[in-house]
């Protein structure tokens, strides 16, 4: 590998007659040198130096070469940096002391040029290489850090997006969800509280919070279809005959035919919820007369909270009921209706929670359509 620096070459050792003869046989390598006298000597240049390859003599003074060896092997600044211990030592204990303390070669006096060359230029390559991947390291750890904050950034700019396209769509289906009720009751209320309470009994029933947030947005359009019921009819004061009460009940069909085919699960979901929000526990709804949990429980719950809501509202056949007759009324049944048009959980649900439920009402009291 080739190199784009000169490598540079710290010489340890207190004899001046050693660092020329260490010079003169590198010569021909391009080496950057430096000198030093004593073991405190050699960790200071080491660190202002930076050298590529040491050459550690063991016998110095203030600290011998071992005790050096070991202080540059411990600190990471300088652990990757090759060290040669040369010393007129040969003995085995010498060499192994030497291996101990970290060195990655070892030379003894007096040395050989050609070994030395040879030793030279392989540790310089070793270094060279770890080098190369220490820095192409950083520079993918940098381009990492880059490459990530982007992404995060987009990310987030993608969240941005579509948490505003969601709540544009929201807002598209809300909106028309008000068409029908303004034919009806001519509130805005309505709809935000049924889709309030069928989240509220959704969370209860242990749903996830992802099909909660569906049943929130999804329940509202439970009456899109009445959209297609003449408004002569739906604001009709008193009782509808029965072919009008027919043609009333038919609303459940049309908000089906309005919501199907959609890939959407908000209308996927609504369109169930719009067939089934007058189906009944006991099998006397309508339009399919489904009893039990043959009623899908998106449609269970719609009728519980549709219910309720209506019982509390005004309607031009009704004044609207307080809390105590309301609750007594789904709870205990009139003439009209009964708890058993109910899913029986349900039932329990709203009797534990309908303090919860009560709330919900009182915060989204009846807007005139004016408000709209």
């Amino acid at each position: 590998m080739e190199t784009t620096k000169n490598p540079r070459i710290l010489i340890v050792d207190d004899e001046e007659k050693n660092h020329r003869l260490m010079t003169a046989i590198l010569k021909n390598l391009s080496c950057v040198f430096e000198s030093a006298r004593d073991g405190r000597d050699a960790i200071l240049k080491t660190v202002s130096f930076a050298p590529d390859l040491i050459f550690l003599d063991i016998m110095l003074p203030e600290m011998d070469g071992y005790a050096v060896c070991r202080l540059l092997k411990d600190n990471p600044d300088t652990r990757t940096i090759p060290i040669i211990i040369v010393t007129a030592l040969d003995d085995k204990s010498s060499k192994l002391r030497a291996l101990e303390a970290g060195a990655n070669d070892f030379l003894t006096k007096p040395v050989d040029s050609t070994e030395v060359i040879f030793r030279t230029r392989n540790l310089l390559r070793i270094k060279q290489f770890e080098d190369f991947l220490k820095d192409h390291a950083a520079c993918l750890e940098a381009e990492t850090e880059k490459k990530t904050a982007q992404l995060n950034s987009a990310m987030q700019n993608l969240v941005r997006s579509q948490n505003s396209l969601k709540a544009s769509y929201l807002d598209t289906i809300y909106r028309l969800t008000v068409v029908a009720e303004y034919k009806d009751e001519a509130t805005v209320s309505h709809v935000k509280r049924v889709g309030l309470c069928c989240a509220h009994f959704a969370k209860q029933l242990g749903w996830p919070e992802e099909r909660v947030e569906l049943i929130k947005y999804a329940s509202p359009m439970h009456d899109i279809g009445k959209i297609g019921i003449p408004s002569d009819i739906l604001l009709k004061p008193g009782a509808l005959t029965p072919e009008e009460l027919a043609l009333v009940k038919t609303h459940t069909v049309i908000g089906g035919k309005i919501l199907q085919g959609s890939r959407s699960a908000f209308l996927r979901m609504a369109e169930t919820i719009a067939v089934n929000h007058h189906e009944r526990w006991d099998g006397t709804g309508y339009p399919g007369g489904l009893k039990g949990e043959e009623i899908p429980v998106e449609g269970r719950i719609a009728a519980f909270a549709d219910q309720y809501d209506a019982l509390r509202s005004s309607r031009p056949y009704k004044p609207p009921f307080d809390y105590v007759m309301a609750y007594r009324i789904m709870v205990e049944g009139n003439e009209r209706m009964g708890p058993r048009h109910f899913d029986p959980k349900l039932l329990e649900v709203f009797k534990d929670t309908h303090k919860a439920i009560e709330q919900m009402y009182d915060q989204y009291k009846d807007a005139p359509a004016s408000m709209i």
